[in-house]
């Protein structure tokens, strides 16, 4: 072997050499492109701040204007309640001054008239045969009818549907 440095080593460090620079230039490139990016999100930040200022100022200076319609007589506002309605599902039925029958005969009532449910039911049941076969156990409730009148009937002789109730004898 021969004493005299070959070409060997020198193409070595050549191709070392290379790829070093190859990879220096790649990292600068990565480098570059991921500071523009985020130079990039830093300006549209502040614009986005920008704008959101002047936004704020603006409405802060400025009233909304009322742009609603007002009426020249406006209504009272009274809440309208639904009132319950329920019919008489037997005739002649007698409304009273109080839930039993011992208290008084207010008016006497006729087949599907129309009557407010007031919201007040009697606290027990009273047990009542309407007829032949009909034995009923129920509450008295408190009405009002078209008249104004106000009154207890038999809550077996109402209903929030018109029928007639079947087996009841009237006199």
């Amino acid at each position: 072997m021969s004493k005299q440095p070959g070409l060997l080593p020198k193409v070595e460090i050549l191709v070392i050499g290379i790829f070093f620079i190859g990879f220096l230039m790649w990292a600068v490139s990565k480098c570059n492109s991921t500071q523009r990016t985020y130079r990039q999100k830093e300006a549209f930040d502040a614009a986005e701040q920008a704008r959101f200022d002047s936004m704020e100022r603006l409405t802060a200076d400025i009233a909304p204007l009322d742009t609603s319609i007002q009426p020249i007589n406006p209504e009272p506002n009274v809440e309208k309640v639904r009132v319950p309605v329920l019919y008489i599902i037997v005739d002649g039925v007698n409304m009273r001054t109080g839930p039993g029958l011992k208290n008084r005969i207010v008016d006497r009532l006729k087949l599907y008239d129309e009557v407010e449910f007031l919201g007040e039911v009697s606290d027990s049941t009273q047990e009542i045969k309407l007829g032949e076969n009909l034995i009923t156990n129920e509450r008295w409730v408190k009405v009002k009818t078209r008249k104004g009148q106000q009154g207890w009937v038999y809550g077996a002789c109402v209903d929030y549907y018109k029928h007639q109730l079947e087996g009841v004898e009237t006199e």
